[in-house]
């Protein structure tokens, strides 16, 4: 167990390191040797898919309906096939018409609306919101585990990790995303930071893995065969036999969806490419990205269950193994691997939906009402506004919703609102005869 200003310091400094590595790529590009333009951290920014959803809610799902977590990323890489032809046709368009955002991709499509701009706002705006409860839910479970609380200021830390992590997660958005005004909403240091962050993720869950199955057991036939044998006779592994094939289809196809029409992913994906021959790898990168993240989450989770650990608790075995087992390094370790998926995607959806607020809500609304036009004026503070309310509206929901519901049911209901944009966008893309108020009818309903 760590001391809780320790860790928030480990918090701090991990960021200011993450920060150095932004303000280095921005000089770089500045000075015409752009370092993300390449296929590998195009590839490696797209990982932002991977959230704490993936780095803990997967093992919850495994524990408790087997195979059921493969959809997350079964539906990806089944859409990833088509975006030599998609992602391809939209970052075309992106360069043609200077889009900045999902809402603004829309609006051009539809005759430049400005009432659909905003509808998609809304939209992404609510949908989005159970995603940033998502993080902060994994941020605060896993900190209690792995904290104590030892003297008074330690003791006030762990009271209130809570506004204090959404606190430093306003600040990082702000100095990583949001701290000037760029009129092309490219942000190549942001790019390179969750780059980073999907590398660090990856090679901390590979870590885990590799201790559950090899250090706790003697590898992949000892646990699948000593969780056999504990099994009662004729009983296969747990697989989850209350799912369906209905299930595994929603799940699947709310997926495919999420890949690409999620904001942050849109943004990733269509606003920072740089060059659409990147699009051609990372249609084999992203996916092998997918399957080694993916490798040990069965894996973790029977073993688990294995060392008697409460299935209600499935979603932190990656962080609590190595802790009740005699490796708290690893823990913290493996802690800052869940920080770094759930900041890369605060930081990304915040400085997204600041965007699209600013641009989409609040410029169309100073156009009417000439008294808020000083808001013109003052647009940057209006984003960092924006930024901490946002991020202040999914510690709400947390507060509210995040103790009755495990992170795989709270990651589905964001994935769910997303899938409103698909009719409207793949229509703009490919159907002559779509129109504004077939668009706005269907974002409505």
């Amino acid at each position: 167990m760590f001391n809780s200003l320790a860790v928030i310091a480990i918090f701090c400094m991990y960021m200011g390191l993450l920060f150095a590595l932004a303000l280095w790529a921005e000089r770089e590009s500045l000075a015409g040797r752009s370092k993300v333009n390449n296929p590998f951290i195009y590839s490696l920014s797209l990982a932002v898919y991977c959230t704490t959803w993936t780095y803990y809610g997967s093992v919850g799902v495994a524990a408790t309906s087997g195979m059921l977590f493969l959809t997350v990323y079964l539906g990806p890489t089944l859409g990833i096939i088509f975006w030599w032809t998609l992602l391809r046709k939209m970052v075309r368009l992106k360069a043609s018409q200077h889009i900045t955002s999902i809402a603004d991709f829309l609006s051009v499509r539809y005759e430049k609306s400005e009432v659909l701009a905003a509808l998609a706002t809304l939209v992404a705006l609510m949908g989005n919101m159970p995603y940033i409860a998502l993080q902060l839910k994994a941020i605060y479970s896993t900190f209690a585990i792995i904290t104590s609380d030892e003297g008074t200021a330690s003791t006030w830390v762990g009271n209130n990790v809570g506004p204090l992590i959404v606190f430093l997660m306003v600040v990082f958005t702000i100095i990583f995303g949001v701290r000037r005004l760029d009129p092309t909403e490219r942000h190549e240091g942001m790019v390179m930071a969750v780059a980073m962050e999907s590398l660090i993720k990856l090679v901390l869950f590979l870590a885990a893995g590799i201790f559950a199955v090899y250090f706790l057991f003697d590898g992949f036939g000892d646990l699948f065969g000593r969780l056999a044998h504990a099994l009662p006779p004729g009983e296969a592994l747990p697989a989850g036999q209350e799912n369906s094939v209905v299930k595994w289809t929603t799940y699947t196809l709310l997926s495919m969806n999420a890949i690409l029409f999620l904001p942050r992913q849109f943004h990733i994906a269509v606003v920072e490419n740089k060059s659409e021959k990147h699009i051609r790898q990372a249609m084999w990168l992203l996916p092998l990205y997918m399957l080694l993240i993916n490798i040990f989450v069965y894996p973790i989770a029977m073993a688990g269950l294995m060392m008697g650990q409460s299935v209600k608790q499935a979603d932190l075995f990656v962080l609590s193994l190595p802790l009740k087992n005699g490796d708290p390094w690893l823990a913290l370790l493996v802690f800052i691997g869940g920080f770094s998926a759930a900041t890369s995607m605060v930081l990304i959806i915040s400085m997204t939906m600041a965007t699209m607020i600013t641009n989409d809500l609040l410029l169309p609304l100073v156009g009417r009402v000439r008294r808020l036009s000083f808001l013109e004026r003052n647009l940057l503070e209006c984003r960092w506004v924006s930024v901490f309310l946002y991020i202040l509206l999914g510690f709400w929901f947390e507060r509210r919703v995040g103790e009755s519901l495990m992170l795989v049911n709270i990651g589905m209901i964001a994935f769910a609102c997303m899938l409103q944009f698909a009719p409207a966008l793949l229509g703009g893309l490919f159907w002559p005869g779509g129109n504004k108020a077939g668009a706005i009818l269907g974002l409505s309903a």
